[in-house]
């Protein structure tokens, strides 16, 4: 019996080089694979992330997904998994889906989260993105605000993006503050190479006064301005959710 399934996976990304499999480097879809395979030694393994994500990054809940011949109970296919896996990447739950299931082209939205405090603790160094100066949400709300009403996102991916196509349709975005800590998060049918991490670092640099809100709207706007958008460390992002 094949069948196709989906993986629920959580995974704390410091000492990955990212999701997507690559020789001779961790990966998280590396290790995944390296288990299943395992179980599984009889059969061709591809494991289909939802989307990359980069050395660094962290996830509350990425999916995958994968068409195995297995009579298994589902329970012990992640209690397996999990088992032999390392302590920095956990199976959540595992489901059975539909044939025509794929992780990533049957998403409709994608949600992730970054962090960022001007309070140092150490316990939180690998996950949040300390900054000196104290911020102001007023000013972070009205760029991230201005983002909504955007979807052209050109000066806001990897310079070197071989994606022609910049349209992100955006479904949320804002920042809050929690236990002195601010929270911003963004959902949008997709996301470019490194897109979240130049908006949040171009939106920092706004609210620190080193660039004005008329010139994070112009760079929005695609429109002639002497900055560049500043990308912020992959450590404070968080992968939380992919809608179906």
């Amino acid at each position: 019996m094949i069948r196709n399934l989906k993986l629920l996976i959580s995974y704390d990304g410091s000492d990955f080089k990212g999701w997507q499999f690559q020789p001779n480097v961790r990966t998280v879809q590396g290790d995944i694979e390296t288990q299943i395979i395992k179980l599984f030694n009889d059969q061709r393994i591809n494991l289909i992330g939802s989307g990359r994500t980069d050395s660094g990054v962290h996830a509350e809940e990425q999916v995958a997904s994968i068409k195995l011949k297995t009579d298994w109970k589902l329970d012990n296919i992640k209690n397996a998994l999990n088992a032999n896996l390392k302590d920095d990447v956990y199976i959540k739950k595992i489901l059975i889906v539909d044939q025509n299931f794929h992780a990533r082209f049957s998403a409709k939205e994608r949600s992730y989260k970054y962090y960022v405090s001007n309070q140092y603790r150490p316990n939180s160094r690998f996950y949040v993105w300390h900054t000196k100066k104290k911020l102001n949400l007023n000013i972070l709300n009205q760029c991230s605000d201005l983002i909504k009403k955007n979807n052209d996102f050109t000066n806001f991916c990897k310079s070197k993006s071989e994606v022609k196509n910049k349209i992100c349709n955006i479904f949320q975005s804002h920042w809050e503050c929690k236990d002195e800590i601010l929270i911003y998060s963004v959902k949008a049918n997709r996301f470019l190479h490194h897109m979240v991490r130049f908006l949040v670092g171009t939106m920092i640099e706004v609210s620190r006064g080193r660039m004005l809100i008329n010139d994070f709207e112009q760079m929005l706007n695609n429109q002639n301005t002497d900055y560049e958008p500043l990308c912020a460390p992959a450590k404070g992002l968080f992968l939380y959710k992919i809608g179906y």
